[in-house]
């Protein structure tokens, strides 16, 4: 484990150095003159190092110097990400001039142009209200019309932190409260720091309300500021039923829901550094009869999507709900998300299986305040009989 981590390190770091140097060689050396080159390397080594000290600072500081911190480090980053994009793509006229010996001064400041376009209106997606996803689910079962009726807000990937707050957070409540849910998922990635960090940005969250109550899982992110307290907040403090690798029966009439949580593939790694052995969906199966689950609508919450695999060994399983994703958050991102997860953005059937997937976009953002060619979504779900077209619903 301790050597994963200095590998992660070292890999950002280069990573992260060779992306400013070649921003200052295509970018910044050709618009300054020889006399100020030393005010662009320190220009740009200064932004490097915000990127270097930045992330473990954000989380020892309070919310308040967090927030100032991000805003500046995080719209840095994305700038910087589609500044890269710009200029691999305009790559052929960089050699060309360089084989003709003239400048790239012009270049450089048509790149910077296209990237400030992009960067605002990136910045708009994420400002604007979240997106209402409609979506419904075909399930190879019958599904009674009492339990079509009924709609399952998703929410995922919210990110609470510096940039994403209680003002967010007080909206998001009184949005999701409009749609006047049956059922509340929280797919994971809530938050990014600590419970004494984020506990007042949190708190507006206890004001959603469903009939049937919200559901909660851990994400990746949780695992790194100690997922036990948060779960124990979720529980306490928001009135959430938190699934750690357990499961809740709704019962509906004669009708009945069973939802089964387990927790981020990251419960998989021991402190000692060893894997656990993989029983979170036996464990959270455990306690519900062979009959309930044939006669239940079973729904899996799974933070990532390639907790489908799991989903192999329990052909009863009827949907997962998952996020993780952000579908990608920046183009082309979704390409490696593909490549990891298997799954991205949408409704699948997972393979191999009759389960329905569902993937959230995410209802946030991580790390820039950007998103590009994605946007920040709830989910309305509902889930009908049959194996039908997974067309949307009008909103």
């Amino acid at each position: 484990m301790f050597f994963r981590l200095i590998l992660a390190v070292l890999v950002f770091l280069a990573i992260t150095s060779l992306v400013h140097l070649y921003i200052f060689q295509r970018l910044v050396d050709p618009l300054i003159a020889p006399v100020d080159r030393n005010v662009g390397i320190a220009a740009v080594g200064a932004l490097w190092m915000m990127t270097i000290v930045g992330f473990p600072l954000a989380r020892a500081v309070p919310r308040s110097l967090r927030s100032l911190l991000e805003v500046v480090m995080f719209t840095w980053m994305g700038f910087a990400y589609l500044l890269m994009l710009v200029c691999v793509a305009t790559l052929p006229v960089s050699a060309v001039l360089n084989l003709m010996g003239r400048s790239e001064g012009v270049l450089a400041v048509f790149v910077l142009g296209v990237s400030s376009v992009l960067a605002w209106r990136s910045i708009a997606k994420v400002l604007r209200p979240e997106k209402l996803c409609y979506q419904v689910i075909p399930v190879d079962k019958y599904v009674s019309k009492e339990l079509e009726n009924l709609t399952a807000v998703v929410l995922s990937d919210v990110h609470v932190a510096g940039l994403v707050g209680g003002e967010r957070m007080k909206r998001l409540a009184k949005k999701v409260n409009e749609l006047k849910p049956d059922l509340i998922f929280v797919t994971g990635d809530l938050v990014d720091g600590s419970v004494k960090q984020l506990r007042n940005a949190v708190l507006p969250l206890a004001e959603i309300r469903a009939t049937h109550g919200v559901y909660y899982v851990t994400g990746n992110h949780e695992f790194y500021s100690n997922p036990k307290q948060w779960r124990d907040f979720c529980a306490k403090e928001l009135g959430w039923n938190v699934l750690s690798n357990g499961a809740h029966q709704i019962e509906i009439g004669e009708h009945l829901i069973n939802v089964f949580g387990i927790e981020d593939r990251s419960w998989l790694r021991q402190p000692n550094g060893l894997i656990r052995k993989d029983t979170r969906l036996e464990q959270a199966a455990a306690n519900i009869s062979q009959d309930d689950r044939k006669r239940g609508l079973n729904i899996l919450l799974a933070h990532q999507p390639k907790d489908a695999r799991c989903v192999e060994d329990f052909p009863w399983m009827d949907v997962q709900v998952s996020g993780h994703t952000h579908g990608g958050q920046f183009w082309p991102l979704h390409f490696f998300v593909y490549r990891d997860q298997t799954y991205n953005t949408g409704l699948y059937t997972i393979k191999k299986t009759r389960t329905r997937l569902y993937v959230s976009e995410g209802t946030g953002f991580w790390g820039p305040p950007m998103r590009l060619g994605t946007s920040c979504e709830i989910s309305i779900l509902r889930f009908v009989s049959g194996k039908g077209k997974e067309n949307l619903l009008e909103a």
